[in-house]
């Protein structure tokens, strides 16, 4: 193989021998892996043990291409595959193509077309795992919502939402504003199958409801004022991937009667148009109301309900998982910390104990902004009580005097004054003796009056 990947694992799937043979043997002499199947249990085999690029025939015994192109992505088989068709089936080229392939040929191909579409294809299969390694770092680092205590309230939660991904079942988050589903529905995205497809969300409580229509279904060229050309919606731009609907419970009775037919169906049409549009996605809503006692006052349509309430999980909000708030606080200072080029930030004992004192109303959204301001602003390399927003602090934003916060303040002061006395007033050199910035010690000494 002149300039191809050395190493390349290709497995050439058909049910003509002749075919399969000669492929294999021009394959094989340009440096290539070669494996055959005459199947599509043959071909699944050869996916499982582990194969770079597939040449797959639409028309096998034993299961056809589109169902070894379905177990392929449900089994989340991480192999390219190219379909080859016979002449004047077009059609079901394309069919293969919405179902996961990359390419196609039709027979007869020319061997030189052969060795071009596969080089393409292993490109292609080179950058998705670079691309997916990527993504498994980024997704590491901005699952804010989703550090918890092991074992903790939303371990479970967790942990049904990962099983729940393989699959394509609706599901239907529960939980208050800033809790975490939107990172949730993310997550879920990401551990599917439908993980390279896009990820698309609309908050359903943002828009009046002809927006809203037009936002998720698109429009036709003047379907109403405004409407100078045709628009894809939400629906459309999710295809291949997951669609995540929010506050879905704010959402008018006409506008749920559509939702349900997309569930059912898979198909709608734009606004303003009559042609239907068939999309293949995954839907993920969440809402922070009680949809069940919505349904019991005719405020939401039982059927619908039922469609979107395949799997249900409820995100416990942040009050009620204190075990959680510290792990949260230090993601977030460590995270905000790279970001502003402090490494060697950190929280104060007292501004530990002032954030699990907190009820959190806001949850994790709260904490997140809590501690970027904190980390902004704190002068030194840790983060005092003072550095958080004054509604952590109680009335008047003012630090307690009495319990824990108290005595620890008072130390502190008793520290920075014992350093002052020993340099005979010194700030630099106090700042020096304890490990402050002289400008940081400047502020404390301010702050207790000293």
């Amino acid at each position: 193989m002149s300039e191809g990947v050395p190493q390349a694992r290709v497995c050439v799937v058909d049910d003509d021998p002749g075919i399969r043979e000669a492929l294999a043997e021009r394959l094989g002499a340009r440096g290539y892996a070669v494996s055959t199947a005459g199947s599509g249990e043959g071909a699944l085999e050869r996916a499982r043990a582990g194969v770079d690029v597939m040449l797959l025939d639409l028309q096998l015994p034993r299961g056809d291409g589109f169902e070894v192109l379905e177990a392929l992505r449900r089994e989340q088989l991480d192999v390219t595959v190219v379909v080859i068709t016979a002449h004047g089936t077009v059609e079901k080229a394309v069919r293969a193509l919405r179902t996961g392939a990359y390419d196609f040929l039709q027979k007869p191909f020319e061997p030189e077309l052969v060795e071009e579409t596969l080089r393409r294809a292993l490109e292609r299969s080179t950058l998705r795992r670079a691309n997916r390694a990527l993504a498994a770092e980024v997704a590491a680092i901005s699952d804010e919502g989703l550090v918890h205590e092991p074992g903790g309230a939303v371990a479970g939660v967790i942990e049904t939402a990962r099983r729940a991904a393989a699959s394509d079942a609706t599901l239907l988050l529960f939980g208050e504003s800033g809790t975490g589903k939107e990172l949730l529905a993310r997550a879920v995205h990401r551990w599917s199958p439908r993980a390279e497809g896009p990820f698309v969300a609309l908050n359903c409580a943002a828009l009046a409801e002809s927006l809203l229509e037009s936002e998720l279904f698109g429009h036709e060229k003047g379907a109403f004022t405004g409407a100078t050309g045709q628009r894809e919606g939400k629906l459309e731009a999710a295809h291949g991937g997951t669609l995540f609907l929010d506050e879905v419970g704010d959402t008018s009775q006409a506008l749920q009667v559509k939702l349900l037919r997309v569930l059912q169906e898979r198909a709608f049409e734009r606004v303003g148009g009559n042609a239907t549009v068939s999309v293949d996605l995954r839907v993920v809503t969440a809402t922070h109301r009680d949809l069940k006692a919505m349904v019991a006052a005719g405020e939401f349509r039982e059927d619908l309900y039922y469609r979107l309430n395949v799997i249900s999980l409820t995100i416990p909000p942040l009050r009620e998982r204190r075990g959680d708030v510290a792990r949260l606080a230090d993601h977030f200072v460590a995270r905000y910390g790279r970001e502003t080029g402090r490494l060697d930030v950190r929280l104060s004992e007292g501004a530990a104990a002032a954030l699990l004192a907190h009820d959190w109303p806001g949850n994790v959204r709260e904490l997140q902004n809590a501690i970027e301001r904190a980390v902004v602003l704190c002068e030194g390399g840790e983060i005092l009580v003072e550095d958080l927003p004054p509604e952590l602090l109680g009335a008047g934003g003012s630090t307690p005097p009495e319990g824990f916060h108290g005595k620890v303040e008072a130390y502190r002061k008793q520290v920075i004054e014992e350093a002052l006395a020993a340099t005979g007033g010194n700030q630099t050199r106090a700042a020096e003796r304890l490990g402050l910035q002289r400008t940081y010690l400047a502020r404390l000494i301010r702050k207790y009056g000293i």
